[in-house]
């Protein structure tokens, strides 16, 4: 579907050198650089400039490479689109923030797509920052997220609660402690990065709290839960986290977790989507997510019933549809 030549320069822009785009792709090295000429001509601009064996990028290549991406990321989509409009299938793209999208949302859509045979569900999983512009730019048709959002330009309903909680490596004797403390004694704090929900509420609690703010060279931030996990289970800090994200190594023994003497980090997950989404799925899908359980005996809540849901702007998606 997308010309063979930009397949061509997007590798050739990865790795900067024909010789080894040609061995990547499986071609010759001068039919690599041929198609690269007729790219060039066809555009009437220089994308490459050659230094010794390798190429560097030239302005106009640049500003190429950067809308390669999108470019090839909505073919996917289309041609996947397409495909299940072939099969009979409504086609939909999920979106998750790190906890929720790593530890709710495969569980649910998999549910989702055995008990209605006709869905076909794709899952995006990123900060929530990023869900919250994929959602505003179309990508995506619905979002669970545990982060802030833009309430101006999304309608949301609360699905279930959740808990972060300071986890450190099973040998530490930390059941319950000082956060304020910690913090005064320099000691080392694995976070996640700015622009995730979990980040979001630490960094609030700290300021609701009046706590002191960690130095710079007192933290660490990861934006991979698996590292981070890996990270502490080293003794290298302690991680402020999502019990959600931990039962398993809870159970195993591999991390521990406790509380702090300032009070507990609670916080909602909540769907949000766009005012002009498709309200008959969206309602039917946050519907069926209501009925199955949270997994993980320690959330501190369960989805609420349809008739205790909190919905904010906006009449009930059913009747939008």
């Amino acid at each position: 579907m997308i010309d063979r030549k930009l397949e061509i320069f997007r590798m050739a822009a990865l790795l900067g050198n024909f010789t080894e785009t040609a061995a990547a792709l499986g071609m010759s090295q001068p039919n690599v650089t041929h198609q690269l000429a007729r790219l060039e001509d066809e555009m009437r601009v220089k994308l490459f400039l050659r230094d010794g064996r390798n190429v560097l990028l030239t302005q106009a290549g640049r500003e190429l490479a950067e809308h390669c991406g999108q470019l090839f990321a909505d073919a996917d989509k289309i041609i996947r689109a397409v495909r299940c409009a072939a099969e009979k299938l409504r086609y939909h793209r999920i979106g998750g923030t790190m906890t929720a999208g790593g530890y709710l949302l495969p569980g649910l859509l998999a549910a989702y797509m055995n008990a209605r045979k006709e869905y076909c569900l794709d899952l995006r999983i990123a900060n929530t920052k990023e869900i919250g512009e994929l959602l505003a730019a179309r990508e995506l048709d619905l979002a669970l997220v545990e982060g802030p959002f833009e309430q101006n330009c999304f309608l949301s309903e609360e699905y279930c609660g959740d808990e972060l909680v300071p986890v450190f490596a099973p040998n530490s004797d930390m059941r319950s402690f000082s956060l304020a403390q910690y913090i005064r004694d320099g000691k080392p704090l694995i976070l996640r990065e700015a622009g995730s929900g979990t980040r979001w509420y630490f960094d609030r609690f700290l300021a609701d709290g009046s706590l002191p703010l960690p130095e710079p060279r007192q933290i660490l931030e990861v934006n991979s839960f698996d590292a981070l996990k890996l990270l502490v289970r080293r003794g290298l800090g302690i991680t402020v986290i999502s019990r959600l994200a931990i039962r398993d190594e809870l159970a195993a023994g591999t991390l521990a977790c406790g509380r702090f003497t300032e009070g507990a980090i609670t916080r909602k997950l909540n769907f949000i989507y766009l005012p002009d989404a498709d309200h008959r799925f969206v309602g039917d899908f946050i519907r069926f997510c209501r009925k199955q359980p949270v997994p993980g005996p320690d959330n501190p809540q369960s989805p609420r019933s349809d008739s205790g849901a909190k919905r904010k702007k906006g009449p009930p998606p059913s009747r939008r549809a």
